[in-house]
């Protein structure tokens, strides 16, 4: 059974409307390293951000000629933007070698020119770019770890307003064992608000957005759209702080794809009000949806998941006490599955006590409905042990017998039909 992967810790204590953000390319010839994406995904696009006085890095001295360091630049074009104010970085390739993150201050938008603006960056696990107050953009850059050491891209404390759009977030996990994490909330502990996250590509990261075990931060309204996550090392979007929370989540129309991981596409834990909708999810080792450690009113809907739970566990699964949590009108395609798993997966989840210290429990009132399972025989559809109270309701299932489709072990209260 499955107990909560921890996540991993900092250094050696611990662990836009902006339509036609993002358009695929046509080839999938791979090619490994920083600051290339591979062809086959996302490639940004459109004009760049302009508020305010405008503050451009050339101006202060920076080149963009890949090879001068440019970060006393960056940080005196930044230290002369007042809020409301641009900081423009134009076309080119930044080299950054930052021994503390670039301060963006409030109410300051940091913008470059989507699609051909790349900070290749050498910054600690303090991180590369943070806020320094609410209402901060940071717009059309490719941010790239350019050196083997453990770092983080975007180091994000006590915020309220913080938009992430039109960006590339590289952390050339493929080719270096130290980690890169795109983006750390919570570093300040504190309530959090109205962070989002929109039309950007992280990709080869180790995870793309979490917050730490001992973060005692509470974030508070979470919004992930258009965003396209491929080739990471391990979960996408962690949501999961067993020390604080995360509340009014939402993550909308994104791509989760290619995660050969321990990891998820999104870890659910210690959160309430959680809606993941409209996504794809294709090709993770693991399940793609994970919900555990008393997390409640969660629905995962309208979703699409193929080739999810490669060699272990579920599509979705759901354990460690959470409660109300609905899985509706999702499309999984089970057909290249050889190993036995459940794709809706509800169970106590383990033994002894999870990460985050609470005794393991079944989950309860899990609602399964008007989902299309397509199966092959190694796979069942939906699976409760232990369930308390729910309902598996108004699913197609396909390519197994009926009396296969579904696995009730010791759940009471359920409906089925």
């Amino acid at each position: 059974m499955l107990t909560r992967r921890r996540v991993l810790a900092l250094g050696a204590g611990a662990a836009a409307v902006l339509g036609g953000a993002l358009s695929c390319g046509a080839a999938p010839a791979h090619r490994s390293g920083p600051p290339a994406t591979d062809d086959d995904l996302p490639r940004l696009s459109g004009a760049p951000l302009a508020t305010g006085t405008v503050h451009d890095v050339r101006a202060a001295g920076a080149t963009g000629d890949g090879r001068t360091d440019d970060a006393v630049a960056f940080a005196r074009a930044l230290a002369s933007a007042a809020s409301g104010d641009t900081v423009r970085v134009p076309a080119g390739t930044y080299r950054l070698v930052l021994p503390r993150p670039l301060a963006v201050p409030e109410g300051v938008t940091l913008a470059g020119d989507p699609g051909r603006t790349t900070l290749r960056v050498a910054a600690g696990v303090t991180g590369a770019i943070a806020p320094a107050g609410d209402d901060v953009t940071v717009d059309g850059l490719e941010i790239v770890r350019a050196d083997d050491a453990e770092t983080v891209l975007l180091h994000v404390g006590q915020v309220a307003r913080l938009t992430l759009s039109r960006l590339v977030l590289a952390g050339a996990t493929d080719v270096t064992d130290a980690f890169c994490h795109g983006i750390q909330l919570g570093v300040d502990g504190g309530v959090s608000t109205d962070l989002v996250l929109r039309d950007c590509l992280l990709h080869r990261l180790t995870y793309g957005l979490y917050q730490a075990n001992e973060s005692t931060a509470v974030t508070v309204g979470v919004t992930v759209t258009g965003c396209t996550f491929a080739r990471n090392a391990n979960t996408d979007l962690e949501f999961n702080s067993p020390s604080g929370s995360f509340r009014r989540v939402r993550v909308g129309q994104c791509t989760f794809r290619d995660n050969d991981s321990p990891g998820f596409a999104v870890g659910i834990a210690f959160c309430a009000d959680v809606v993941v909708s409209g996504c794809t999810m294709t090709n993770y080792r693991m399940e793609a949806v994970h919900v555990e450690d008393w997390s409640s009113d969660v629905t995962v809907t309208g979703c699409r998941f193929t080739a999810c739970g490669l060699r272990e566990f579920a599509h979705i699964q759901i354990i460690s006490g959470s409660s109300r949590v609905t899985a509706r009108a999702n499309a999984h395609d089970a057909t290249m599955n050889t190993r036995a798993i459940a794709l809706v997966n509800a169970l106590a989840g383990g033994s002894g006590d999870t990460a985050g210290g609470r005794d393991v429990v079944p989950p309860s009132a899990v609602t399964v409905a008007a989902n299309v399972f397509r199966c092959s025989t190694a796979v069942t559809a939906v699976s409760f042990h232990g369930v308390r109270g729910g309902s598996i309701t108004d699913n197609r299932v396909e390519g197994i017998a009926p009396a296969d489709a579904v696995d009730l072990d010791g759940a009471t209260g359920v409906q089925v039909r």
